[in-house]
């Protein structure tokens, strides 16, 4: 009698394109930049530029990035240049500029073509020296039921985010929430080597990785993620890692990287801190076997 071979497989997916914005920014993202399929919501210091700091040289713009607030503050000076194709010759004293708090966006005026608008937290992450510290407390995903992708208004109305937002400013004054937006791709971690014919066919789903990124893949990252950090206001998944199946496949374990050092963020978690580059490994948990 013969027993059907039913195989289990892990699967690797990994960031392929990470960004950061305050929740306020999500509707500047152009359609090119909505990516992302999870997010993440953390707690980061708060950033705010000493305005009497700014100093314009022909070839930059000098200021001093205050990071944090109370016993807890450190100060940057960092120099940036707004030279780009569009305007070579471009002398920056001609510039004028305006700190709008309560978007954190610098803008400069006095170029004929218009204003020039920057957020801070981006420019900080691009010419910072330094990681900055930024604490996980939330895992979501950013990907719809058919598989597309959630405009901000839909992610901004998650009630858990909401939640996350409230107590924010109860609990945390100073401290800001960003959301860390996360594009995965994914592959099996495993080939097949027989001529049994069911697992031939499988072979061929393997032949040409990346995988199609679908929900159930996203799930088993998601709980991956989840199952590392265990993030405080994700109650689900902390011990537990679910069974998932897709195209006949049981994957057994997922292995999930980030890679925060390109955008230079510490991650971290009350739980965890994580190394740039680690390998997270979820095995399915035995009550799911």
């Amino acid at each position: 009698m013969n027993t059907r071979y039913m195989p289990d497989y892990g699967l690797q997916t990994w960031a392929y394109h990470l960004s950061m914005s305050y929740p306020f920014d999500l509707d500047y993202l152009s359609p090119d930049d909505r990516r992302y399929n999870i997010y993440v919501a953390t707690l980061i210091p708060k950033l705010c530029i000493d305005e009497d700091s700014v100093q314009f040289f022909e070839d930059y713009i000098r200021f001093d990035v205050i990071v944090g607030t109370g016993e807890h503050t450190s100060r940057e000076t960092l120099d940036i240049s707004i030279i780009s194709d569009d305007m070579p010759e471009f002398d920056h004293r001609k510039f004028e500029f305006d700190y709008e708090q309560p978007r954190k966006a610098m803008v400069f005026t006095g170029w004929e073509k218009g204003p020039v608008e920057l957020n801070l937290l981006h420019v900080y992450l691009e010419e910072s020296k330094y990681y900055l510290d930024t604490e996980i407390v939330y895992i979501g995903q950013a990907f719809g039921e058919n598989g597309e992708r959630l405009p901000a208004e839909e992610l901004m109305s998650d009630p858990m985010l909401q939640k996350v937002e409230a107590d924010l400013l109860r609990d945390y004054p100073e401290k800001d929430l960003a959301l860390l937006l996360l594009e995965f791709k994914s592959q099996l971690l495993e080939e097949i080597d027989s001529e049994d014919e069911d697992l031939v066919q499988l072979q061929e789903l393997i032949k040409n990785p990346p995988l199609e990124l679908n929900n159930r893949i996203l799930d088993a990252t998601e709980a991956a993620l989840i199952n590392y950090f265990k993030p405080e206001y994700n109650k689900k998944l902390h011990d537990d890692f679910p069974s998932v199946e897709d195209h006949g496949l049981h994957y057994r374990s997922a292995t999930v990287q980030i890679h925060p050092d390109i955008m230079g963020l510490k991650l971290f978690s009350k739980e965890k801190t994580y190394l740039s580059n680690e390998r997270i490994v979820s095995s399915l948990s035995e009550s799911n076997s």
